[in-house]
């Protein structure tokens, strides 16, 4: 009796699986987890520095500059390639240190001027156009945003307004640019707090007088207003900037004028800063004045763009200046040749990524070349 009911559980048990195997499937399915693909376009509103508020939408691949003393910090930070057209371009206006970053820099489009047609612009195809500060209130921007293409006004005249200007480019642009530019901000702060906070206790008596010469062209007498980026990092450095003391509101001095300040130091700069700087210690009237007779005559760097000026590379003229305006506090503190050539490599391989060689970088603390002449040798 127990077989048979052992036989009789199995063949139910037999028929119940065949019966499983054959029956209709669920109306229901497991549940599954799609995920539609999504894509957010980016988009990004800033006030610009004449106070527009502009609307950019995508990623900002292609620029057009009209700007040229902004064009520098596109080569520096390594955005370059971004750059699809600028006011004026030649191999005469990219130094030798800006082919030397980014050789194609004398291939970008020139577009004649500071005010192209918008047409021009048009057939660039850019995704955002920088105007040049000087147009600001010609309606310029505003006739290129009507065309769908997004125009801003950046500007800088010292440190400040650097700053404020690479926030608003950092914003526009976005990802790494964004943050070299906010790490840039940072350092420029950092590094004039440094110097201000050392320099901060001299009187004034005892503060040197600082002349800058330009040194755009062969001139001892072209210089800076009294209210500029130069006056910014001297007095900072603990210098008193000359033109300050006669209120120069202009470019332009006389030589009697020099020889009655009768300066501590002199900073030549620019690219024809070898020529001035002999000039000055073989011309009479200049030959005998304090910074000469003193050896404090000091030529300036320059990269990209020139460090005394405006531009990324001016974060570098922050250290430079107190070495040589106050050698002794910035020795004390560890500025000196050795590691202003530190900086520079740590500073170009930040921003480029280019390592420049112990010796590039000494050329340039020399304002000289990147093959280590003067770019305007003196006869």
């Amino acid at each position: 009796m127990k077989k048979i009911t052992s036989i009789i559980a199995a063949i139910a048990m037999v028929a119940a699986i065949v019966s499983s195997c054959n029956s209709t499937p669920a109306t229901t399915s497991p549940t599954q987890t799609t995920t539609e693909p999504t894509t957010t376009e980016r988009v990004v509103t800033v006030t610009d520095m004449s106070g527009d508020t502009v609307t950019i939408t995508g990623e900002v691949k292609k620029i057009v500059n009209l700007w040229p003393a902004g064009t520098s910090s596109f080569f520096v930070m390594g955005a370059g390639d971004l750059i699809v057209g600028l006011a004026v371009n030649s191999p005469g206006t990219m130094n030798s240190w800006t082919q030397l970053f980014y050789p194609d820099c004398v291939n970008i489009p020139a577009l004649g001027g500071i005010t192209p047609s918008v047409e021009d612009l048009v057939n660039l195809d850019p995704d955002l156009v920088i105007i040049h500060p000087s147009t600001a209130a010609s309606g310029l921007a505003q006739q290129i945003r009507d065309v769908g293409i997004p125009a801003i006004n950046i500007n800088f005249s010292d440190y400040e307004t650097m700053v404020q200007a690479y926030t608003i480019l950092g914003e526009v642009l976005g990802g790494e640019y964004q943050q070299k530019l906010e790490t840039w901000c940072n350092a420029v702060e950092t590094k004039l707090a440094n110097i201000r906070n050392l320099t901060k206790n001299i009187p004034e008596s005892e503060r040197p007088v600082v002349f800058y010469i330009a040194g755009q062209t062969e001139s001892l007498t072209t210089t800076m207003a009294a209210n500029s980026i130069i006056s910014d990092w001297v007095e900072s450095a603990g210098g008193v900037y000359a033109p300050r003391l006669i209120s120069l509101p202009a470019g332009e001095i006389t030589p009697e004028a020099v020889f009655a300040l009768n300066p501590d130091v002199f900073i030549s700069a620019g690219v024809y800063q070898h020529v001035n700087k002999h000039a000055m210690e073989t011309t009479d009237g200049w030959k005998d004045l304090k910074a000469v007779t003193g050896n404090r005559v000091h030529t300036n760097p320059y990269g990209c763009f020139n460090w005394d000026r405006f531009g990324l590379e001016s974060q570098l003229q922050i250290n430079c200046a107190l070495m040589n305006i106050q050698p002794e506090i910035a020795a004390a503190n560890g500025i000196d040749r050795d590691s202003m050539v530190s900086e520079i490599r740590d500073f170009y391989q930040t921003y480029t990524d280019y390592d420049l060689s112990q010796t590039q970088a000494e050329y340039m603390l020399d304002g000289l070349r990147p093959d280590g002449t003067e770019e305007f040798p003196v006869q």
